[in-house]
């Protein structure tokens, strides 16, 4: 192989190596739809709308959740609720986020009361899927009702995870 042949496969084969320039995935006035269970152990039905801000790598959301069981053996039978997402840390597809919110729950034995929450979350976008959001949450929620105060952490378990696409 002659000289000049190897140079420009080496060339080649760096240009493919080296990362390309950074940006932030904008979510600024988008808006998702998808499922998450990160405010109750239901799976619940979510819609996320990204406010304007004056930067991509700013992106403040807010999201509306709702979720229900027929099932009698299920801790919750009926939510609704909404957060506010902080954004912490911006990359390329990734953001790293902090939320708080409030909900309405309804328990399997018909009691009600109120959940408030808080988490720190990261959302990512696969390449190639770049409208798809995967997400995944730590935090505590606390619920007060009618003889009922209880802290927990997110979804009754360790993490939660949530998929979004947005338009």
């Amino acid at each position: 192989m002659s000289r000049t042949l190897r140079l420009i496969l080496l060339l080649t084969l760096l240009s493919l190596v080296v990362p390309a320039t950074s940006q932030a995935k904008d979510l600024r006035k988008r808006f998702g739809v998808g499922f998450n269970n990160n405010f109750s152990s239901l799976t619940s039905i979510s819609a996320k709308l990204g406010l304007p801000t004056p930067r991509d790598t700013i992106n403040v959301q807010v999201q509306a959740l709702v979720g229900f069981s027929v099932l009698t053996n299920q801790d919750n039978r009926f939510f609704a609720g909404g957060r506010v997402l902080l954004p912490i840390i911006a990359e390329d597809n990734l953001n790293l986020y902090g939320g708080v919110g409030g909900a309405y729950v309804r328990y399997h034995d018909d009691a009600e009361g109120a959940r408030l929450g808080a988490v720190i979350g990261v959302e990512f976008f696969l390449f190639g899927l770049e409208n798809l959001g995967i997400s995944a949450e730590f935090g505590l929620n606390l619920d007060i009702g009618v003889g009922t105060l209880d802290i927990q952490t997110t979804s009754g378990t360790g993490a939660s995870v949530g998929a979004h696409y947005y338009f």
